[in-house]
């Protein structure tokens, strides 16, 4: 349990890591972020013996599910970033909170999956929520843009990844070795034009560049070890977690406005999150007594 916390506590303390790094645009501190991930990422694999994992994966892996895989996080990580530089931590919260809805929605309509009437409900409530928050931000001349980009891709992500089976270290290091070409070409160009971010003249920040990518790395070999022990209820509350440290960084940390309306939004989304929840404990408990009950019947 304290690898799955302390990966999904350290995904929800980003804003905390690149909110230091106002000056640099989001797509730097993507790049960056890129470029310090994927060297990371090849450290582990060569640390924990995964070089023959990635060989076979390299053998058996689709490249055009592994770009597309890529294209969906690379858009997601600028999004996510830019919300983040931009004062926007709120709308990061709400677009993962109304995700796992999101994804509900698109096996509805993509993959033609049948929905429970609890799942049903869920999808009406959320879409309830992102019409009040959509009529919150239209009175500021904006619109919810953000928070359902981010939910998009990661709802995308889930999916697309079903298509990427293997060890979620040595895939993401193929996803992310994909976006480093573009990475490099980019800080390479700004570099030759004299903007960006230039090492060794402020520590602080080189630092804090470095650790956006090891921040990408670490939770994500801790979730992977959490997910080898816990059960599927427990890793589905705790994808929670980050959104809600999202949400109360906004709150009270950045001082952004929590007004009536938004706060009827995300409880329309936390309602339908709980009947998410709760229809999926219930098929999970559902699928274990009909497992017991087969194992019976062949005893």
């Amino acid at each position: 349990m304290a690898f799955g916390l302390g990966a999904t506590l350290l995904w929800g303390s980003y804003p905390l890591w690149y909110k230091p790094l106002a000056g640099l645009d989001a797509y730097h501190l993507l790049s960056w972020r890129v470029v310090f991930a994927e060297l990371f990422l090849v450290a582990l694999v060569l640390l924990t013996a995964r070089v023959s994992t990635l060989r076979s994966t390299l053998k058996t892996v689709r490249p055009v599910n592994v770009l597309t895989v890529s294209a969906v996080l690379g858009l997601w990580w600028l999004m996510y970033i830019y919300a983040i530089m931009t004062g926007r931590v709120l709308e990061v919260a709400f677009g993962y909170f109304l995700s796992p809805i999101m994804s509900m929605l698109v096996s509805r309509l993509v993959f033609k999956e049948r929905l429970s009437v609890l799942q049903t409900w869920a999808i009406f409530l959320a879409v309830a929520g992102v019409t009040l928050m959509a009529f919150e931000l239209l009175n500021l001349h904006s619109f919810p843009w953000i928070a359902l980009v981010i939910g998009f891709c990661y709802s995308f992500y889930g999916l697309f990844k079903k298509k990427v089976p293997g060890d979620p270290v040595v895939i993401q290091t193929l996803e992310i070795a994909v976006l480093l070409p573009f990475a490099a070409v980019f800080l390479l160009l700004a570099q030759a034009h004299g903007v960006g971010h230039q090492f060794l003249q402020s520590g602080t920040r080189d630092l804090l560049l470095v650790a956006t990518g090891l921040i990408t790395v670490l939770p994500l070999w801790w979730y992977s070890l959490a997910a080898k022990q816990l059960s599927m209820i427990a890793l589905g509350f705790l994808q929670f977690v980050p959104p809600i440290c999202n949400f109360l960084l906004a709150a009270f940390v950045y001082g952004e406005p929590v007004s009536a309306l938004k706060l009827a939004a995300f409880s329309f989304i936390w309602l339908a999150l709980a009947l998410f929840t709760w229809n999926s404990i219930r098929a999970q408990r559902a699928a274990a007594a009909a497992n017991v009950s087969a194992q019976l019947r062949t005893a």
